[in-house]
């Protein structure tokens, strides 16, 4: 996995934490991990589509 893929999942991560305190939501920091999962998630999703996009 590249490492702009790790950064853009950091960004959007802490910019979700920052938008949620800027709107007064409770924060806790198990939301920060599942946010990293399920980007790691989708992220390999899309892999795996590419992959087998690129066989045929």
């Amino acid at each position: 996995m590249k490492l702009g893929i790790w950064v853009g999942m950091m960004i959007s991560a802490i910019l979700s934490f920052a938008i949620a305190a800027f709107y007064g939501e409770p924060l806790h920091w198990y939301l920060l991990i599942i946010l990293i999962v399920v980007g790691l998630f989708i992220n390999t999703i899309i892999m795996i589509l590419k992959i087998r996009d690129d066989h045929t």
